[in-house]
């Protein structure tokens, strides 16, 4: 995956999820947490859907409504779509964003929710993390039922994507790119060995993920 060595395995795989979900999105979509500049290679499919509302708590990001995503001032039953994407680990309450997200959902409506697992905590509000339970605890508590889990990742994504983050921090830059000479094949390698069946079978080795993309429609 040839990837700026300051972009991680987590965010390509996510987007990759992204992508594929992006041509059922339609009607009103409402982005949780979008900012104007993108985070990864997934362009938000503006053109193709009928309404993209952009929500998010802070004002320099250009949102088109600056809210809380634990308290949306959107009606109820009001979108057809909501996206939330790495937003969860943020905010004091998980559990009030995902009562939020169900409340404006139309009935028959979809949430895509993406957080993190085995990630490193990249800001001061980095406050969760969630295993696949706590995920569908999540969303099912809610009202919501699952579609689809996706896992971003396995054992040695999860350990690829940590060792890529750090070297992507080396200074000085010659040293930074003599580690990522030596290490960057073995962990091509471990990407490569993460989706054979020896390690999808392992209950070790399969049950660590960067994190985790959940599809869950509101019944």
């Amino acid at each position: 995956m040839p990837l700026p060595l300051g972009v991680s395995y987590r965010r390509a795989l996510l987007d990759t999820e992204l992508e594929r979900l992006a041509p059922s999105l339609g009607g009103v979509v409402l982005d949780i947490g979008s900012k104007r500049v993108r985070r990864g290679r997934f362009v938000p499919p503006v053109g193709q859907v009928a309404q993209w509302v952009r929500v998010n708590l802070d004002p320099a990001e250009r949102p088109d409504i600056v809210a809380d995503a634990q308290t949306l001032p959107v009606r109820d039953k009001a979108v057809n779509w909501v996206l939330c994407i790495e937003v969860l680990q943020y905010v004091e309450s998980p559990d009030a964003v995902m009562s939020e997200i169900a409340r404006v959902l139309e009935p028959a409506g979809t949430a895509i929710v993406a957080a993190p697992f085995m990630h490193r905590a990249d800001s001061p509000t980095d406050r969760h993390r969630f295993t696949e339970v706590r995920v569908r605890e999540l969303v099912e508590r809610v009202g919501l039922q699952v579609v689809q889990i996706s896992k971003q990742g396995l054992f040695f994504t999860t350990l690829a994507n940590l060792l890529r983050q750090g070297m992507a921090r080396l200074q000085p830059a010659p040293l930074r790119y003599a580690v990522a000479a030596l290490v960057l094949p073995p962990m091509w390698c471990g990407l490569f060995l993460d989706r054979t069946a020896a390690v999808r079978r392992s209950p070790f080795l399969s049950s660590a993920a960067t994190g985790f993309l959940v599809v869950a429609r509101k019944v």
